[in-house]
């Protein structure tokens, strides 16, 4: 029967955290977050397939690559962009960002001739295209957990601005409505070895994406999770859902950092027995930019000290080959405190304290703190205006997402940008799971797990405070009341 079609299992939720660098999907069973256990709880294996070796089970790697012959991807996808690197191709990676920086437009827009030689596809259509590379993974990868597939499902979003939140939520929806649809005609053979050939993926492609059937997203209700939150959640919101514990009144910042967004938003917890957790009105703020502009810079940095230009012909392969290895190199970089390149005939050295010190990196890093500073100023207040028995609220950092350990991330938790006394924060995950596997990229996955969780932080009735500055604004015909002395939340 067609997965699209197919009804849910309404036993369980799922989230697909459609990652720009890496993307996560886990299930969870529906009931109570206090009473969720690791049985309750299935991170899937979708980096998993036979004949290509994964990292990690846990994490597929967000890459398409345009061979001569097809469609490659995930961990394929990216071997096989650094194999070919000598010959100036670049596969379609990151493409997450496609929603978050390029006008909607662009998205039915041909490729770069470098990405895609054949002149045959958009980033809607690779995206579509992967997505169902994902859900065909997620499936095979639930038949070995043994849990239900496919489930209603929520798809983690980044804290868009309004204007960009509408298109950008209607194009996810119809993405993973249009997969769904070409996984139904291609099945296995988008998880095979070698991919699928161009001819598989155009035949697919012209009777999928010209179906105006999947602009109408209420004829497919039961595919997205309908409770309370919505089908969408923003990725600080779901780590809060997934990662934050009832062990009393307490406000908890959450700096989640990825590959190409850094989500932030703060939350309250209630009193000792009740199990409430509410998100601070106003608090969600978004960076757009991550892990892969660190990656950027670092390409840049050594392109310069070796005085190539990318732009100029002599420099352009051996800024293809160094743009290709960008992420490795970064994180070697940030592993060992130094990395070394080679750039044809030259080596070159780059130690992570002159990086740092690089005027665009310092940039970076103050764009950063000043960001997750917006958030931290309402964690505070809220602390303040909501005492716990006459004493402070204890306000904790969550760090999460692949860029948690970056130092200058690792630095908003040791050293806020916003003067309070801090405890330090982990995802608390309920009774595990305790896999060694799993627990290497838990923060990683704190988004899908928390965007499957039953109940999600509310922004109404959220947590209320009074101004706290001349930035902050009510929302038109908003009426804001003093909190009350002692909460009951």
């Amino acid at each position: 029967m067609s997965l699209l079609m197919i009804a849910r299992n309404p036993d369980w939720i799922g989230c697909i955290d459609f990652g720009t660098a890496l993307s996560k999907v886990a299930l969870t069973r529906r009931m109570p977050r206090a009473k969720l256990t690791a049985n309750d709880i299935v991170a899937l294996a979708i980096g998993v397939r036979e004949g290509v070796s994964a990292p990690n089970p846990f994490l597929l790697p967000s890459v398409v690559y345009v061979s001569d012959q097809g469609l490659l991807f995930g961990q394929e996808a990216q071997t096989a962009a650094v194999r070919n690197e000598r010959l100036g191709r670049q596969a379609f990676a990151s493409p997450k960002q496609y929603l978050s920086t390029h006008e909607p437009e662009q998205l039915d827009e041909p490729l770069e001739r470098d990405i895609d030689p054949t002149g045959t596809y958009t980033p809607r259509k690779l995206l579509a295209l992967f997505l169902a590379h994902l859900l065909v993974q997620a499936g095979r990868a639930a038949d070995i957990a043994g849990v239900p597939w496919p489930v209603p499902l929520r798809i983690a979003r980044p804290a868009w601005a309004a204007t960009r939140a509408m298109t950008g939520e209607k194009n996810l929806r119809s993405l993973v409505l249009q997969a769904f649809a070409i996984a139904d005609d291609l099945g296995d053979r988008l998880s095979a070895l070698n991919g699928v050939t161009h001819k598989e993926a155009r035949s697919t492609l012209a009777r999928v994406m010209s179906n105006e059937r999947f602009q109408d997203l209420r004829g497919y209700a039961g595919v997205f999770e309908r409770s309370p939150g919505s089908a969408l959640v923003l990725e600080a919101t779901a780590v809060a859902a997934g990662s934050i514990r009832d062990t009393g009144r307490r406000v908890i910042a959450v700096a989640d950092i990825g590959g190409g967004t850094s989500d932030f938003g703060a939350f309250m917890t209630g009193l000792p027995g009740r199990d409430v957790l509410a998100e601070i009105r106003g608090s969600s703020r978004i960076l757009r930019e991550a892990g892969d502009h660190l990656d950027m810079l670092l390409t840049r940095y050594i392109l310069n000290q070796a005085g190539i230009d990318r732009d100029d012909p002599a420099g352009r392969g051996a800024a293809n080959r160094l743009r290709a290895r960008q992420r490795a190199n970064k994180e070697v970089l940030f592993a060992e405190g130094r990395v070394t390149v080679e750039l044809g005939d030259d080596v070159r050295t780059v130690t992570q304290e002159a990086f740092l010190k690089d005027p665009l990196t310092e940039a970076f890093t103050q764009r950063l703190r000043a960001v997750f500073g917006e958030t931290l100023t309402f964690a505070v207040e809220c602390a303040r205006q909501y005492p716990l028995n006459g004493r402070r609220t204890p306000v904790e950092i969550l760090l999460t997402g692949g860029g948690n350990g970056l130092p200058m991330v690792r630095d908003l938790a040791t050293n806020p940008p916003v003067a309070w006394h801090y405890l330090a924060a982990s995802p608390e995950l309920p009774d595990g799971p305790v896999d060694n596997v799993f627990q290497a990229v838990r923060r990683q996955l704190a988004v899908a797990i928390g965007g499957a969780v039953r109940d999600l932080p509310g922004e109404s009735p959220g947590v209320r405070l009074w101004p706290i500055g001349p930035q902050w604004q009510p929302r038109a015909g908003e009426v804001v009341q003093p909190p009350p002395r002692t909460p009951r939340s």
